[in-house]
């Protein structure tokens, strides 16, 4: 019966011309308020990024969510192709994927012994049923009874990886703008692809940089400096030179019970939990101090002994100050990492209290271990930055990921065939 549903609902859909369905951005964007942790990883560890081999992808990639209340919904979920910059390709969904074009999200929790209910939701995938056959970016799409704008829920980005480059990746003491070298972190990369050095490499070869879990500053179609006849090469381009920011503050609220580091105060509504985070002061133009960080991500977990983190994780405000003379002129505040899934928007815009005397912001967490830090972003650019607010250091502990793509011309579309991690030390 399953089958059957399934496949009515793909012919239905196919109807529709669903090849590629809707004019979404391919973003980790959410629509829907009630939607919160959202979770998308691979091999069954919170903190490792989307990406699977296109050898062996079955179940490899979990997603997990919550939508706040106490009602269980429907849902579905498909995915699209999408170009090395992340836009709808438009090649035929036959050609990119095999098996139905959507499915259901059946195994689903309510809450228990919490004060914030909320509705959990889990999946394994890519299933036998509905697997893409083709390497490159994709875009996953929880919509609820019918593929319409107006019933998306939110979207995340996924990668298949068809290894046949090899990446080399490093970072040297000094940038090649000497000026640059106490603040800024540069990368030289090299890349060896024996089985494609064919065709117009030049204009084939497009590469992403992302500094940890960061789209904002990401570099996105690259092209290389230097092509040699058994490897190309990305050195001394100014696209690859970045911020050294600093380390990420940390905050765990795993336990109610137990105050941990800069945590001032944890306390108990009638309604939920919160969390006063110490008072935070701007550190720029201050000592660089190494610790170990997540690179800016989170962990959902909660230590008290015996409890589930999916179902009985509460959620709780955390209250997050930093002290600031005035309001700045040109730019706005955030809260930045996956504490917003790396997003800039109202949840992590920081508001000025001039009684206070600094910036204010009101996040609602499941409970867990997050990094964040606090940057700004100019009114006019949008260009985010961490010097006013954290300032930059080259001794900065950030992990680097570097992905391949090569256009396959005569099937037009981005395969991704390289991908590694460069820790900056």
């Amino acid at each position: 019966m399953k089958k059957l549903f399934f496949l009515m609902t793909a012919i239905l859909l196919s109807w529709g011309g669903f090849a590629q369905p809707l004019d979404l951005p391919c973003d980790n964007l959410d629509y829907k308020e009630s939607v919160r942790t959202v979770l998308l990883y691979a091999d069954g560890n919170q903190n490792k990024e989307p990406l699977i081999s296109l050898e062996h992808m079955i179940g490899r990639l979990t997603l997990s969510f919550d939508l706040l209340g106490n009602e269980g919904e429907v849902l579905n979920y498909t995915f699209i192709h999408c170009t090395h910059d992340w836009y709808p390709t438009d090649i035929q969904r036959l050609h990119y994927a095999t098996g139905f074009e959507s499915e259901r999200i059946d195994d689903f929790q309510f809450s228990r012994n919490t004060l914030v209910d909320y509705v959990h939701y889990q999946l394994s995938f890519p299933e036998e049923d509905m697997l893409p056959v083709i390497p490159g970016n994709y875009l996953l799409i929880v919509y609820g009874d019918q593929l319409a704008e107006e019933d998306i829920y939110f979207t995340r980005r996924f990668m298949v990886l068809d290894e046949k480059a090899f990446i080399d990746a490093s970072v040297p003491r000094y940038c090649d703008d000497l000026s640059l070298s106490d603040t800024h972190q540069q990368l030289n990369i090299k890349v060896s692809m024996p089985s494609i050095m064919t065709g117009n490499v030049q204009q084939y070869a497009s590469m992403t940089i992302r500094q940890n879990g960061r789209w904002d500053n990401a570099v996105v179609g690259l092209k290389p400096s230097f092509v040699y006849p058994d490897f190309i090469s990305y050195e001394h381009l100014p696209q690859t030179v970045f911020e050294g920011a600093n380390q990420y503050r940390r905050v765990n609220f795993s336990n109610f019970y137990f105050q941990s580091e800069n945590i001032a105060h944890i306390y108990q509504t009638d309604d939920y939990y919160v969390i006063d985070y110490a008072v935070c002061e701007s550190r720029a133009r201050k000592p660089y101090i190494t610790y170990e960080d997540l690179h800016g991500e989170k962990y959902i977990y909660v230590s008290n002994e015996g409890l589930e983190a999916d179902t009985e994780a509460d959620y709780a405000w955390l209250n997050l100050f930093l002290r600031w003379p005035n309001p700045l002129t040109n730019e706005d505040v955030y809260v930045m990492g996956a504490i917003n899934d790396w997003r800039f928007d109202d949840r992590n815009l920081m508001r000025y209290d001039y009684q206070l005397g600094g910036y204010l912001c009101q996040l609602l967490l499941k409970q867990g271990y997050y990094n964040f830090m606090f940057v700004t972003a100019d009114r006019e650019t949008g260009q985010v930055a961490t010097d006013l607010t954290a300032g930059n250091h080259w001794d900065t502990d950030n992990l680097y990921r570097i992905y391949f793509y090569y256009y396959i011309p005569n099937k037009g579309y981005d395969a991704l065939i390289g991908y590694t991690t460069c820790p900056s030390h």
